[in-house]
């Protein structure tokens, strides 16, 4: 069996390491024992209908688990078999009532589980758990010469991804894509719009409204009534019409109100007429509406759904809902994991936590402390030290080496006797 060359600890083993990774990730993946075990996955596999089957084949079980790092509960057969079979589309399944994000990934690798695809068989799956499989192998083996460089290889193997945002699907990018238009727009009636939710309150009769061009242009506008409004701003009267009809039409509708059956916009073919009508309530019996609080942003907020010009070559079929001037995406929301979900993912994987801690330089009694303090330190470390507390910023190369550095260099440290002096802890830090 191929065992990983590590010349040196600390930095001068880990530079080393990082060197010549893919050829010996190469070597070790042709060592004949590894290759046996990968082959069988291969061919069999895709013989497996049920976790059970899974579980019952020891040689399946072994790439599986090793796979995503948990290759110790081979033995535990019943609790792994449990892990598939519940899936992870239930909140209480067992896989996501472990901290360790590993159970839920292997899990949902499969989907095995109530309401998940079946993904055994599908085109790459077995290949996938393979390359992973080598990947974390080759990281025990390491791992067995020098811990420190198990936990490196595996944090820049996964902390990338974790860090990442997820790829955008085409109904998010058109979703941002019309969210964007909506906030231009609304950034371009500014003025407009604070003129509105300042004034619109103020009136008191129908014809208050129709004789201020700035509110008769947006409420109209609110309602696809443009035409409208633009056939009134437009109008010059004459004798024998010294008023514009379109006036006179919006006049009766708001006047007249929407309850009585032989109300004038309800007589109109346009709907649009009688929800302008109703929005206000200036007829018999109606409860005024445009001196109550909410009134002001509720017209402006329609004006902005109507009006924001649709970017173009976007399909997009959901509803646009405006609220204060803003797209919600609230819907999309979850395709990335905020930032404390993934500070409590870390948390929760064994070899994230330990690379976080060292390289922080946390106790190692601080996992005994409240876990939601926990989160408070570790983002305080990281804002203090790398100058930010997102995870997001080890998606970057560079902050993710800065990462794993600092983590080796401690790693190094620490693992110097205590009898060792300064000196000594100096010269050895410079030939690294």
């Amino acid at each position: 069996m191929f065992t990983p060359v590590i010349p040196s600890t600390g930095l001068t083993g880990w530079r080393f390491l990082q060197r010549t990774y893919d050829s010996q990730l190469e070597s070790f993946s042709n060592s004949a024992q590894l290759t046996r075990n990968t082959d069988y996955f291969l061919e069999n596999i895709n013989k497996v209908k049920t976790a059970e089957d899974l579980t019952s084949d020891r040689r399946l079980l072994e790439v599986a688990l090793g796979a995503f790092g948990i290759q110790d509960d081979i033995e535990n057969r019943f609790f792994i078999q449990k892990i598939l079979d519940e899936g992870t589309t239930a909140e209480d399944s067992l896989a996501n009532r472990f901290s360790d994000n590993r159970y839920k990934e292997f899990s949902e690798a499969f989907g095995l589980g109530p309401g998940e695809t079946r993904q055994i068989g599908k085109d790459g799956f077995a290949e996938s758990i393979v390359a992973r499989f080598r990947e974390a192998s080759f990281e025990v083996s390491a791992g067995q010469q020098d811990d420190s460089m198990r936990v490196a290889l595996y944090a820049q193997r996964v902390l990338g991804d974790l860090a990442s945002p997820p790829q955008k699907s085409p109904e998010r990018v058109a979703a941002e894509a019309v969210s964007a238009a909506v906030s231009e727009f609304a950034s371009s009636i500014s003025d407009d719009v604070e003129y509105y939710q300042d004034n619109i309150g103020l009136i008191r009769t129908p014809d208050d409204l129709l004789d201020d061009p700035r509110l008769l242009k947006m409420t109209l506008g609110a309602f696809g009534l443009n035409d409208d409004y633009e056939a009134i701003a437009s109008f010059e009267p004459t004798v024998e019409t010294p008023v514009s009809p379109e006036r006179e039409k919006i006049k009766q509708v708001l006047e007249e109100g929407s309850i009585s059956v032989v109300a004038f916009a309800n007589e109109l073919d346009n709907p649009a007429y009688v929800e302008l009508s109703r929005a206000f309530g200036f007829g018999i019996a109606e409860d005024f509406q445009a001196r109550k609080i909410d009134f002001p942003e509720r017209i402006t907020d329609r004006y902005i759904e109507r009006n924001f010009e649709w970017p173009s070559d976007v399909t997009y079929d959901q509803p646009v809902t405006v609220v204060n001037g803003q797209f919600e995406l609230e819907p999309f929301n979850s395709d990335d994991m905020s930032n404390d979900a993934k500070w409590f993912t870390i948390m929760g994987e064994p070899p994230l936590r330990s690379l976080f801690e060292t390289a922080l330089n946390l106790p190692s009694e601080f996992g005994q402390i409240d876990i939601n303090q926990q989160l408070t330190v570790f983002k305080e470390r990281a804002q203090s030290i790398f100058g930010s507390n997102e995870v997001n910023q080890f998606s970057d190369p560079e902050a993710l080496d800065k990462l794993i550095t600092q983590y080796v260099v401690r790693s190094q440290l620490s693992s110097f006797n205590s009898g060792a002096t300064s000196a000594s802890l100096a010269l050895t830090l410079l030939r690294s």
